[in-house]
């Protein structure tokens, strides 16, 4: 039931939400632009869906859990289908670093960008960053290459309803180690265990979402939802509105409840409406379009509101206008990414 469209649609469902959380999830002076409804003076309304959209690193590892265990099963995560799907994920991450780091080097009224000749290299070798969102490339990577029976020794070992409920109380006991001060505090520390210590924590953030993903595959989950779903309903337009009655409720109560330990729990029952929701071809054809770009768009956005352009994307003043301005700017820049790309392989080819 869930193929490779499907998860490149839930791709494109992810970076959106990257894209809100990041520009609407402000309050008080941090806000952008000028939203036109605000709950209180501190909160624009536009904020909900910012807060709702925290979800997206976790709808990103439950497509990473499922799509790796999904290869696991079929005995097709070999050394080198792993060291040739890093290596095309580098390719696109290093056109993207010439790129902005040429228009760095041109933007005269900033400096950082790409630097001294130091943070450059290492940014090749991803022990540097220009970009805060980069830092799941490092993440991606290393997880990859763990071999499956130690990365998903819980999804193997237990069964799948065990399996999530392991997920949930790992996530709730890492969210307690972490709120306690039981994980050293390593911000601004430039050292090599820093460094070591850093990049196990963000692993270790992502595991109970990626081990739900897994779930999710073992047990056929959105398979035997959708089945169930569509053997009660069978009136398209009243399954459609049953769902999204139930993405309502979701929205609501995680905004009401607003624990931020509870992120991946909502991302799995949105991962699961999204992909059992029955899209029409238009809407089909929009998350097929962002999932197609999803790469470079996470890769990139943040140049366009933080980094490298920080008031650029705010010009547009209105929330749904800043959303689709960003969009634009990371889109424009993609299509040059991918016909460098393409110019690259055709070498390869010949």
């Amino acid at each position: 039931m869930y193929n490779k469209q499907d998860a490149v649609m839930t791709h494109g469902f992810a970076i959106l939400c990257m894209l809100v959380l990041h520009l609407f999830c402000r309050t008080g002076s941090d806000v952008f632009g000028t939203p036109l409804i605000w709950l209180n003076s501190e909160t624009p309304f536009v904020y909900l869906f910012g807060f709702y959209s925290e979800i997206c690193v976790s709808i990103y590892s439950i497509c990473l859990g499922y799509a790796q265990y999904l290869l696991y099963s079929f005995g097709k995560t070999t050394w080198r289908s792993t060291g040739k799907r890093i290596l095309k994920l580098m390719v696109n991450y290093w056109i993207l670093l010439a790129m902005f780091s040429i228009i760095g080097l041109i933007h005269s009224s900033q400096k950082t960008i790409p630097g001294s000749l130091t943070s450059f290299l290492k940014s090749i070798v991803l022990l540097h960053s220009y970009n805060g969102a980069w830092w799941f490339l490092n993440t991606y990577i290393i997880f990859l290459l763990i071999p499956p029976a130690i990365k998903f020794f819980p999804v193997i070992r237990l069964s799948v309803r065990r399996g999530l409920v392991f997920c949930f109380v790992f996530q709730v006991g890492w969210y307690l180690l972490c709120k306690f001060g039981f994980w050293p505090v390593i911000s601004g520390d430039k050292s090599v265990i820093a460094f070591i210590l850093n990049e196990l924590y963000n692993l270790i953030g992502i595991l109970p979402s990626v081990w739900a993903g897994a779930c999710f595959c073992k047990g056929k989950i959105i398979t035997q939802i959708h089945d169930l779903f569509f053997d009660k309903l069978r009136n398209r337009a009243m399954r459609n509105m049953i769902l999204g009655c139930i993405w309502m409720i979701l929205f609501i109560s995680m905004n009401l409840i607003h624990k931020a330990v509870l992120n991946t729990v909502f991302a799995a029952l949105s991962f699961l409406l999204f992909n059992i929701w029955e899209k029409g071809t238009v809407a089909e054809r929009i998350w097929l379009f962002l999932g197609k770009h999803s790469t470079n768009i996470w890769l990139t956005h943040m140049f366009f509101y933080a980094t490298l352009f920080p008031d650029l994307v705010q010009k547009a003043k209105y929330p749904l206008l800043m959303l689709g301005y960003l969009l634009v700017l990371c889109i424009v820049v993609s299509y040059v990414e991918m016909i460098i790309e393409r110019f690259i392989y055709s070498f390869k080819n010949q």
